[in-house]
């Protein structure tokens, strides 16, 4: 079973990469969100070395996560700005805010145009979430706190459903696709993929760049309604499934996750199409040394499921003891498949006597 580590700000130096490795992942994944293609290349060649190193080059592949377009907040004075229940905030589209008390900005155009009143917004990974009481202007939204807490700049922006009518194959992922063939991936992700046409229309920007020597995996991240929805065309496109849970739990309800989450495995299965499970695998780990019950809960169904990986997030890109947490997922895992492979043994001997 695949061990998906994300390498970020916290792990992007060699020694974290041994770490990671030597506890048992096996597929490095680079947030190409976050940087130029050139930073990206130089990161990668730092993983590159150390797999080299450590004679891994046959059993560790590199993840290059392409941007879909994700919308996100500006910058704000101080990097956050703390609002109490029940206060109205104005959001407004622009790159930046002098006085947050006026409103937050919004890096994207016409944010008022992508909401509805009643609708909930939220941001990050749903921290902090509004009711939408109006929308002024094509630029302005005016929503009510539903929660207390600080908003931190920067984050994710989440308009639910309305994702879906987004071109995600935006100019920056554009120039990273043209960049791949300097780093070569074995496997490449597409963001918010939501129809076999977009996914077509991706990889026709990728065929230019492929080689001989170079055809990597590709990997569809399904993360919105339509995606679910679209789910059997999507696998039978793709090379590999990504249940982008982070994503997929802010643009659909969240009470409906866990039945997305098993119709995409059931598609894999369907198409013999390997799916990866990520998001909050394991984020007790951030803060506890023992995962919670319900990680390790949620990670034993993920494998009784019939899932072929997991993905790490913050696991591994932000905590401080990285290598932990993928020891941690491997020994859930190797105890899981065991049992399973137990319980079909002891099935075939019960069919066989009964024959």
């Amino acid at each position: 079973m695949e061990i998906v580590a994300t390498i970020s700000k916290n792990s992007f130096g060699a020694d974290k990469i041994e770490e990671i490795l030597l506890a048992g992942a096996t597929v490095l994944r680079y947030n190409f969100s976050h940087g130029t293609p050139q930073e990206m290349k130089t990161k990668i060649s730092t993983a590159r070395e150390v797999i080299t190193a450590l004679h891994l080059d046959h059993h560790v592949r590199i993840l290059a996560d392409l941007p879909g377009n994700k919308i996100r907040l500006g910058y704000i004075p101080n990097g956050e700005h703390f609002v109490e229940k029940g206060n109205i905030i104005t959001f407004a589209s622009a790159k930046e805010t002098k006085d947050p008390t006026q409103f937050i900005p919004v890096d994207y155009p016409n944010i008022g145009t992508l909401v509805e009143p009643n609708q909930e917004i939220t941001i990050g990974d749903g921290e902090i979430a509004f009711i939408v009481e109006s929308t002024p202007d094509a630029d302005t939204i005016v929503a009510r706190a539903q929660n207390s807490r600080s908003i931190p700049h920067l984050k994710g922006f989440n308009v639910g459903r309305k994702v879906d009518t987004l071109n995600h194959i935006t100019p920056f992922t554009k120039e990273h696709i043209s960049s791949l063939s300097q780093i070569c991936p074995e496997w490449v992700a597409f963001s918010f993929v939501n129809s076999s046409d977009m996914l077509r229309e991706a990889k026709s920007l990728l065929a230019p760049h492929l080689t001989v020597d170079w055809q990597p995996k590709i990997v569809s991240k399904v993360e919105t309604a339509l995606g679910v929805k679209h789910i059997d065309e999507i696998a039978n496109e793709s090379d590999i499934l990504l249940v982008a849970r982070g994503d997929l739990g802010l643009t659909c309800p969240i009470e409906e996750l866990g039945l997305h989450q098993k119709k995409i495995i059931t598609s894999g299965k369907k198409f013999n199409k390997p799916v990866i499970v990520s998001t909050q695998i394991l984020e007790s780990l951030l803060s506890c040394h023992t995962p919670s019950r319900a990680d390790v809960l949620d990670l034993t169904n993920i494998v009784l499921d019939g899932a072929d990986g997991i993905m790490l997030a913050k696991e591994t890109g932000i905590s401080s003891t990285p290598g932990h947490s993928v020891q941690v997922a491997k020994k859930i895992i190797n105890v899981v498949l065991e049992a399973k492979k137990h319980q079909k043994e002891s099935s075939r001997e019960s069919t066989a006597m009964i024959g």
